[in-house]
């Protein structure tokens, strides 16, 4: 169920900044691929530090943002889990369906981005996994768009032609995570450099920023998750016998 809130100058700055993504994925051609670059800081606005990396021949860079979230690792992995209440913290989402469930861990849905006008709504089927260390100090959400022809754009609705991200979150705490979101569209073409540099700062910082927030009004919703995950001690060993 998507829970709407009244439209504010942030909320919107950030439902453009989503959509420039979008449209820059979309509208991309493919390019051959070129050696990477190094990570580059560019800029940081509540709490998250954002980065990318510019390749000759993309129009648009990989990026990322850092932030430091005050929950458990777990929790945030059962937020991102919880497909039907992404757009509750995701503010470009329009909607989010689950399509196939194998477990808590590996899920495949689609998911709707709004996009003010005059840009057509994005949208992707995601296929995701996550992964935990056996000592629980880090876990890897990965997501990748993939083709499902069951379930075609609406029309007017422009699908992402490919898009793969993670996010790499490191235990600092029992209530502290450090959350690393990457994105690399793998796409090139040519596109104002302004379009770049807005969706490369405001898209990593939207999502890390309404992590945060529903990690705090989610707080308590998700012990059940948490402790079927939790790494259990190994059992010690036995005492030897008495001589």
């Amino acid at each position: 169920m998507t829970v709407c809130r009244p439209s504010t100058p942030r909320a919107a700055a950030l439902r453009l900044g989503a959509a420039l993504f979008a449209l820059a994925a979309v509208i991309a051609l493919p390019h051959p691929a070129h050696a990477a670059g190094k990570w580059r800081l560019v800029t940081q606005d509540e709490g998250v530090r954002v980065y990318d990396m510019p390749e000759a021949g993309r129009a648009v860079p990989r990026f990322r943002g850092v932030a430091t979230i005050e929950a458990p690792a777990l929790h945030l992995l059962a937020i991102l889990g919880d497909v039907a209440r992404s757009c509750e913290w995701n503010t470009a989402c329009k909607h989010s369906v689950l399509l196939h469930k194998v477990d808590d861990l590996r899920m495949t849905f689609h998911n709707r981005l709004k996009a003010p006008w005059p840009v057509s709504d994005r949208d992707a089927i995601l296929k995701t996994s996550a992964l935990i260390s056996k000592d629980g100090k880090t876990i890897t959400a990965l997501f990748r768009a993939i083709a499902y022809p069951s379930r075609p754009p609406a029309s007017g609705v422009v699908r992402f032609p490919k898009l793969v991200g993670q996010y790499a979150m490191t235990v600092l705490g029992p209530t502290t995570t450090k959350v690393v979101y990457t994105i690399d569209s793998d796409s090139g073409g040519w596109l104002p450099d302004w379009v770049v540099r807005y969706a490369t700062k405001k898209v990593p910082i939207g999502t890390l920023a309404g992590l945060r927030a529903q990690a705090t009004r989610t707080r308590g919703k998700y012990d059940a998750f948490i402790a079927k995950h939790t790494a259990k001690a190994p059992a010690p060993a036995p005492a030897p016998p008495a001589k």
